[in-house]
């Protein structure tokens, strides 16, 4: 099942719902069982837990006329705000390329004494256990506050001249747990969407430039971290690690990948992560971004304004308008 958050015309009520697969229909799940707290919102329904699931599939095949809405009247928003939110290092293929082009803009762009060459073994070095399938995975924290709705504007920030999209798979965690066995890894994961890790390139690198790291205030910044525009059941998307992705600019194609890239897989994620801390249902994991998923490495710059769709097989399209700031 694919599970959206929406508002209807005239009702700013956050509701969930079910896409009926029909290319026109919700089932508004809140209005189908407004006594049951389960469908008050996304995280309820993963809290939920198997029960929750099992009513949703009730609406799902036994259709409620009642509490259908037209897919083209309602307001996407995000699907929750995550408890926690996090950007793991499972694919890794296109750092060598970004790492290339960050060493590339600070010999271009900074006056320092160090050649292309110098930076590149410098931040490369930096990077290079992230290789090794047998380094454990890594992450970094994202800010949930940042999360913004499908189809919503972003506005160029103004202390940047090099905004860039990534584009990632993202796992929702479904179940609670802690030193959590491989065999049962898998079953804590509610399901898949699409994340678009929003990067400011040239703040980046100079945050990398003067050792601050490759996040912070490049990362997380207003509406910087959107996914959606649904989550889709585990049971749904089958192989996670099979999935064609892509992304299109102003309706042009920029990069095709696939979720074959990845290094490490979310179960194994799962069991390492909860093997450090307990891992928490309604926590958002990234893979990482595809290679080409970014435009920054394959040499290119978003136009202002621009519409950016970063679709992946089996879940849809996030979209996004990119506008300057006023």
């Amino acid at each position: 099942m694919k599970f959206v958050t929406f508002h209807r015309p005239g009702d700013l009520r956050p509701r969930l719902g079910v896409d009926n697969n029909d290319g026109e229909t919700y089932t508004d799940l809140t209005a189908r069982y407004p006594d049951d707290p389960a469908f008050a919102s996304m995280l309820a329904l993963i809290d939920g837990g198997e029960r929750a699931l099992d009513r949703a599939a009730e609406a799902y095949q036994q259709i409620d006329e009642s509490a259908l809405v037209m897919r083209d009247v309602v307001t996407l928003l995000a699907p929750f705000t995550p408890r926690r939110m996090r950007d793991c290092g499972l694919m890794v293929s296109h750092l060598r390329q970004s790492i290339s082009r960050t060493a590339r803009w600070l010999t271009e762009n900074t006056r320092t004494p160090h050649s292309y060459g110098e930076f590149y073994r410098q931040m490369d070095g930096a990077f290079n256990a992230l290789y090794d399938p047998s380094t454990p995975v890594q992450f970094a924290e994202r800010d949930p506050a940042t999360v913004s709705a499908p189809n919503a504007v972003l506005e160029w920030p103004a202390d940047s001249e090099y905004l860039d999209y990534e584009l990632e798979l993202a796992a929702v965690i479904g179940t609670t747990g802690s030193n959590i066995a491989p065999e049962n890894a898998e079953s804590h994961i509610f399901g898949y969407t699409v994340y678009n890790d929003w990067s400011l390139r040239d703040v980046q690198a100079r945050n990398a430039l003067a050792g601050a790291g490759a996040h912070g205030n490049a990362k997380d910044f207003a509406h910087s971290n959107p996914f959606g525009p649904c989550v889709v059941t585990r049971d749904e998307i089958g192989d996670p690690g099979a999935l064609r992705m892509s992304v299109r600019v102003n309706g042009e194609v920029w990069g095709e990948g696939s979720s074959s890239q990845m290094l490490h897989s979310f179960p194994e994620a799962v069991v390492q992560l909860s093997a450090r801390e307990e891992i928490v249902a309604g926590e958002v994991w990234g893979t990482g971004t595809v290679r080409n998923g970014s435009s920054f490495e394959i040499g290119r710059r978003l136009p202002r304004p621009a519409l950016v769709e970063l679709d992946i097989e089996k879940i849809g399209v996030l979209t996004q308008y990119v506008v300057p700031k006023p």
